[in-house]
């Protein structure tokens, strides 16, 4: 069937449409209010994001952000991702599960250090919170 659809040309959106389901479970309710995944087009996902100091953040945060999207997709459709700022255009779609604390669960001295070490020159509290979340998900730490 997959063959068929990109055979037909439309694997891709097949492949938004995912991308666009499991956003705010890959980036975390508060990225994904601030940001929104767009086209992808030969495994470059554009992403509109609110302001430059979230382009920034999600720009240092590739590497674990692409890990994510081939974690929730199953496979490497999303091989590179490009930032850019501008006005969402619509509001982020929620996920329906109950959305946990970054500090309700207890972690590893070892990951408590390397967040610490990580997040050191973020100054933006709500960034570091954030952040926290993502890189708490992307570590197994959650």
């Amino acid at each position: 069937m997959r063959r068929t659809l990109n055979q037909l040309g439309l694997g891709v959106s097949l492949s938004t449409a995912a991308i666009h389901r499991v956003w705010s479970e890959v980036v975390g309710e508060e990225v994904a209010r601030r940001s929104q995944p767009g086209l992808l087009k030969n495994g470059r996902l554009q992403v509109t994001v609110s302001d430059a100091v979230w382009l920034q953040q999600l720009t240092m945060l590739k590497p674990t952000i692409l890990a994510s999207l081939e974690s929730h997709l199953g496979s490497r459709v999303v091989r590179e991702l490009f930032f850019t700022v501008g006005t969402l255009s619509f509001p982020p779609v929620r996920r329906e599960s109950t959305f946990r604390d970054h500090k309700s669960a207890a972690i590893s001295p070892e990951v408590r250090t390397r967040l610490q070490e990580v997040l050191r020159p973020i100054q933006d509290e709500e960034c570091r919170i954030v952040l926290t979340r993502i890189l708490r998900k992307a570590w197994g730490a959650d």
